[in-house]
């Protein structure tokens, strides 16, 4: 049996993230994936502002910015000649990003629109670095995930299909059965999808609210496809986009649910679909890949951790993919518990801190689910959901700012935890995009995983708190008495904030809480 610290189930982008953060940290981690290749189903179209300031704190950004530039001109060169607002605004926004926060998403297939959007909000000029690089598919986000986990010296075993796991006491190494034989390892994160092996294996209860809609997504050869609409369209059938990739195919209707959920989605079956949504006859040549179904099963585990085996990402909470919340909930997820484990398995972690993370997770991912049921019941066929439509549409989103918090709720930037008794803002938020007077950002100070304290005070008085434990904090002196001193967690959340009379003393307890 091979030992190592953590084994990660599932090579998505959850599970790769979580194991570069833990290798970041110097743990010895293993990936184990049933697929020999990653999955080039299409799948999410693009990240949120939150996981995209995520990869922004660990020097990935512009690799995802480049896929953004690739992804733009593939979208440029499909729509040439027609309207797309989504592509246009982006394309618009690429020279912008020290000003501009990226409009990209929707609510129940009703378009943020870009007319209605004050980008002097502070919130939202908060989070603007990140404009250039949001438009990342998944496949495109789990092979620059896999790059990146290759250069921290992350072993990746594909192939290996997991099948049960024993020693699971509080105080004994997992092992874990494969195809491929026996890992042990001293923890063990499930990241291998709603239908999770080592989640039915713990017996976990997985709770919520059966499905009303039936889901498909491809990337199709259409032999006519020029009166079906781009962007999001409702009809009294479903609901339904296309494009901007090219042959990019969404639909969703309310129907039974298939029979046999895990056979494969045939031409025919997707054709159908499609007909039925939008009213359109057209005729499906092929498949480049293969298509996926998917409903708004929406169920979330009662507890994250049991012992020593975590859940994260699908395995931890399934629901409905609009606005891609799924692909953006799971980073979410293993930002937060990398850091967390890493400094247990270092034995430097204050008491109770693991546990922390279902504390702040598990609230975060009940809002999504909730959201996207949300959608779910405003995407119904029926004609006072047609009305109601109208009115959100038309009449809410119109208001001042309804549009604002719908993108800040829609894209990550609102969500706070509670890390302070007696926290004010912005203790509990997302850093975001910080600049500092040596021409950096927060985030180019972050890109080894460790906490950052930024100095703005004059004569530097916070640095005596954080000395002895530079392996842990990178210490950033940036003399603006107008800005408040920060200290930030490796997940990018503001711990600590000089906003008070006590600020000293409130460091110090942050550190105390933290770091232990």
């Amino acid at each position: 049996m091979k030992r190592t610290d953590v084994i990660v189930v599932g090579a998505g982008p959850t599970g790769l993230f979580l194991a570069s953060e833990l290798a970041l940290r110097g743990v010895r981690t293993t990936v184990l994936e049933r697929l020999d290749e990653p999955d080039p189903t299409i799948k999410s179209g693009s990240i949120n502002v939150a996981s995209a300031e995520i990869l922004h704190r660990r020097g990935l950004l512009p690799a995802a910015e480049e896929v953004q530039r690739r992804r733009l001109a593939e979208a440029n060169a499909f729509t040439a000649g027609r309207s797309n607002r989504t592509v246009r605004e982006l394309t618009d926004a690429a020279g912008l990003a020290s000003r501009r926060f990226p409009v990209l998403g929707h609510f129940a297939g009703i378009m943020f629109r870009h007319d209605l959007v004050d980008q002097d909000d502070p919130m939202l000029a908060a989070h603007t670095a990140v404009a250039n690089g949001i438009m990342v598919p998944q496949h495109d986000l789990e092979l620059l995930l896999g790059d990146h986990c290759a250069k921290l010296g992350v072993e990746i075993r594909r192939g290996v299909e997991v099948r049960d796991l024993r020693g699971l006491g509080a105080d004994a190494d997992v092992v874990v059965e494969t195809s491929a034989g026996e890992f042990t390892a001293g923890w063990v994160v499930a990241a291998d999808g709603g239908r999770s092996v080592v989640r039915k294996r713990l017996g976990v209860d997985f709770v919520g609210t059966d499905p009303e809609l039936v889901g498909y997504q491809a990337i199709a050869d259409f032999e006519d496809a020029s009166e079906l609409r781009r962007g999001w369209n409702w009809t009294p059938r479903g609901i339904y986009t296309y494009g901007p990739v090219p042959g990019r195919i969404l639909v969703a209707r309310f129907a039974p649910q298939p029979e046999d959920k895990n056979a494969p989605v045939t031409v025919d079956e997707l054709q159908s679909a499609v007909r039925d949504v939008t009213g359109v006859p057209v005729t499906i040549t092929g498949l480049r890949g293969r298509a996926t179904r998917w409903s708004d099963n929406a169920r979330q585990a009662r507890a994250y951790r049991h012992g020593r085996v975590f859940l994260a990402g699908d395995a931890a909470h399934v629901h409905s993919p609009f606005s891609a919340q799924g692909l953006n909930l799971g980073l979410g997820d293993a930002v937060n518990l990398g850091w967390k484990l890493a400094a247990t398995i270092h034995g430097h972690a204050p008491a109770g801190l693991l546990d922390t993370y279902h504390a702040e997770r598990h609230p975060i991912g009940a809002w999504v689910l909730d959201w996207t049921r949300a959608q779910v019941a405003l995407m119904r066929g029926d004609e006072r959901t047609a009305r109601l439509r109208e009115v959100v549409g038309d009449e809410l989103f119109a208001v001042p700012g309804a549009t604002n918090r719908m993108i800040a709720l829609s894209s990550g930037i609102s969500q706070r935890y509670d890390v302070a008794d007696d926290a004010t803002a912005p203790v509990g938020s997302i850093a975001g995009d910080v600049a500092l007077g040596s021409g950096t950002r927060l985030a180019d100070h972050a890109h080894d995983g460790r906490f950052v304290l930024v100095d703005r005070s004059a004569d530097g008085r916070y640095a005596e708190s954080v000395a002895g434990v530079e392996s842990l904090v990178a210490y950033v002196a940036d003399p603006d008495v107008a800005q408040p001193s920060l200290f930030v967690r490796p997940d990018g959340i503001i711990a600590w904030a000089d906003v008070s009379d006590h600020a000293r003393k409130l460091l110090d307890v942050a550190i105390q809480r933290w770091l232990g």
